[in-house]
């Protein structure tokens, strides 16, 4: 058996790049410096600020914490992703969660401030044109689902399907169809601003329903 035979047996195999990132989503729990930096410690490669949840004012501690931690690098470890709210249908607010049973007749209505045992508000304006009959709406991430019996001009009319318990401020959103709703918010706009303002990494926009070119020139960023 020839040498070099044996010295291909025995090289070690490179180690391999890892494309995988950890991403953790920093909140109320995680956002303490003693914190970062054990996630940091622990293998963390993005830090993502999710928009949905809290203000400005508590991303950007997040934000100033991150650069913190990089600081004692030669090169960044942490990257900073801003996640976008998004465009959201979702129910109002209601006082205590309405029990919503298989078979029972419930409606959604684009009047605000709207809540009764079987009638609650929608934040979509343009909810009632985005329906049909027969279409089927799904709640809360699909826990719950109705099937669309009728519509005026202000208020979806429904049967439920599948019951649950419905709380304040539930997604909703129709099988099978995308609402008519814009890709990114004026809140989403400003959130981007923020984001530009403080150097974040990169960013994800929520619920895009097409191809979308984002061009931060529109803005007077570039």
């Amino acid at each position: 058996m020839s040498s070099d035979y044996l010295k291909n047996q025995t090289r070690p195999t490179p180690a391999a790049v890892r494309k995988t990132k950890i991403v953790c989503t920093i909140g109320p729990s995680t956002s303490s410096r003693k914190m970062i930096w054990k996630l940091a410690e622990e293998g963390m490669n993005v830090a993502r600020l999710n928009m949905s949840h809290g203000d400005h004012s508590s991303h950007k501690k997040t934000i100033d914490l991150v650069k913190e931690y990089n600081a004692q690098f030669d090169e960044k470890v942490i990257a900073i992703m801003l996640d976008t709210k998004g465009p959201e249908a979702r129910s109002g607010d209601v006082p205590k969660p309405i029990i919503l049973k298989e078979g029972q007749e419930f409606s959604f209505t684009i009047q605000r401030g709207v809540s009764t045992h079987d009638t609650v508000s929608v934040n979509y304006d343009d909810f009632v044109n985005d329906v049909e009959a027969g279409d089927i709406l799904l709640v809360d991430g699909g826990m719950m689902s109705l099937v669309v019996k009728s519509k005026t001009k202000d208020t979806v009319k429904c049967q439920v399907i599948d019951g649950g318990e419905l709380k304040s401020r539930r997604h909703l959103n129709v099988r099978g169809k995308s609402a008519t709703l814009p890709s990114i918010t004026e809140k989403d706009w400003e959130d981007i601003k923020f984001g530009v303002d403080n150097q974040v990494d990169s960013y994800a926009v929520s619920f895009v329903g097409y191809v979308l070119l984002i061009c931060f020139n529109d803005l007077g960023f570039v």
